[in-house]
């Protein structure tokens, strides 16, 4: 598909307007982050979202449009408090869910019979969607689960050649989603926080609930309730503790594995090692962290890193919207610096059974991370089988590349799991080596699938697998 490019000037616009009214699919700025944008009344239109963004349909969509006074055309039941909040955060970074109209496909609201509404603030935004004359569903203009999209850069490199068309805007100004709030339920509930805080919406409403709950039949009724969200392709941690013990830690993962951390301003100046420092600002200013977010979780991307570390968020504000992205960036890993443990997977050449020891371990949420490597590693890809074994296991390993085991690598490990014998003998003895077999007190070696059939490669990841369920740190 051949992706046009447009400027923001009136004359761009107005085509792209006709691009949306044509059934196309169509990425604009906004204020937030990027939305990839189709006409929320026809279905296939909004079919063509899901395909581009390779997102599964049964996340609801966010109507888009350019008043709030058009928003009783496509919902019902706008009670006066959801007109007192229209009056003092629309338009703004605020979505409210209401019960939707028959105009608005399935395809829109998963099945459901609500619908989230919200008015930009974004002036080009704004001006498109006049031009569109008709409600425009969109989320984040990203490939589903990637850090979303704050620049024309990020929206380029996923949407390129997906769309229709992308609207050059400037960066986004709040740089996280917009906060959902649920107005159907009896006390109005925050699905997801955002640009708009729980304390600015208790000013005008009073009591303001936060749920993350999907609905009994795990539909959920908000965008980002189910899925992994944010992700680079980087493994993102929490990392709990004080800051010199913080520092510590990484600074040790560095002489391991390719490291990143997220910083506060406050902290940037300390030793992390080789690891690549990232700001996100200042500890007392949210607002910089939510603009820089996503773009830093990209620029990861960038680096190459293998690990991520961020830090504690605090939970009030819009430090809530930027906690909420990180921890689902992080998938809920949260390890403490203090007394985590790391631990370090070794085989022949590291394609096959340490990598996907590595991934395996890494999603188990123990209080440790993990690396691998390899007694004769070249530098090459996992083996396709491997890929595809710890992939039917949720994990991963993609992008691995082998690497040589080092003295270095040993000295900053805490546990040294080896898969055979043999391997554990190559080890020097002052490293205390174990086979992970010997190390969850069991008898047996992991045999090498390599050169075997996918049959062979799925046995050894689910040995690795019941191996690693079984270990105690």
């Amino acid at each position: 598909m051949e992706t046009r490019i447009f400027e923001n000037k009136i004359e761009d616009l107005k085509v792209a307007a006709e691009l949306i009214q044509k059934g196309e699919t169509v990425v604009f700025p906004t204020e937030t982050v990027y939305g990839l944008g189709a006409n929320a009344l026809d279905s296939l239109a909004v079919k063509k979202i899901f395909e581009a963004k390779g997102r599964p349909s049964d996340n609801p969509l966010i109507v888009h449009i350019a008043d709030f006074e058009d928003a009783e055309k496509f919902a019902k039941e706008i009670s006066p408090k959801a007109k007192l909040l229209a009056e003092k955060f629309c338009p703004g970074p605020l979505t409210m869910i209401f019960k939707k109209k028959e105009c608005i496909p399935n395809e829109v609201s998963a099945g459901l019979d609500t619908v989230g509404i919200r008015i930009p603030k974004d002036e080009t935004a704004r001006t498109f969607l006049k031009e569109c004359g008709v409600p425009v569903a969109a989320p984040s203009a990203n490939i589903s689960g990637k850090p979303s999209p704050t620049s024309f850069s990020h929206v380029f490199c996923d949407m390129n050649g997906k769309v229709s068309g992308i609207i050059k805007g400037e960066d986004s100004e709040v740089g996280v989603e917009s906060t959902v709030l649920d107005m159907t339920a009896d006390i109005p509930t925050i699905l997801r926080p955002g640009g708009v805080s729980r304390e600015e919406l208790k000013e005008i409403l009073g009591e303001v609930l936060i749920s993350s709950e999907l609905k009994k039949d795990d539909i959920p009724k908000a965008p980002g309730m189910k899925y992994k969200h944010y992700s680079p392709k980087g493994q993102v941690y929490i990392l709990k503790g004080e800051n010199e013990k913080r520092a510590e830690f990484i600074k040790r993962r560095s002489c391991v594995t390719s490291v990143a951390v997220v910083a506060f301003d406050e902290m940037v100046n300390a030793d992390f090692g080789d690891a690549k420092v990232l700001s996100i600002g200042s500890e007392k200013v949210a607002e910089d962290a939510a603009h820089r977010l996503f773009d830093i979780l990209r620029e990861c991307d960038d680096l190459g890193v293998k690990e991520i570390y961020a830090p504690e968020i605090p939970d009030d504000g819009l430090w809530r919207a930027v906690k909420n992205r990180l921890y689902k960036a992080a998938a809920a890993r949260i390890i403490n610096a203090e007394t985590a443990k790391s631990v370090l997977f070794v085989c022949t050449g590291n394609t096959c059974r340490s990598p996907m020891a590595e991934g395996i371990f890494n999603i188990s949420h123990k209080n440790a991370v993990s690396a691998s490597a390899g007694l004769f590693a070249g530098g090459g890809k996992a083996s396709e089988n491997a890929i595809r074994a710890a992939a039917e296991l949720g994990v991963d390993i993609k992008s691995h590349n082998s690497r040589q085991l080092t003295p270095r690598m040993l000295e900053n490990s805490d546990i040294i799991l080896a898969m055979t014998e043999s391997h554990k003998m190559s080890i020097p003895a002052e490293y205390n080596a174990r086979t992970i077999s010997e190390f969850v007190g069991v008898d047996g070696e992991i045999i090498d699938p390599y050169g075997g059939d996918i049959e062979v490669y799925r046995k050894c990841a689910g040995e690795l697998k019941e191996l690693i369920e079984k270990m105690d740190l």
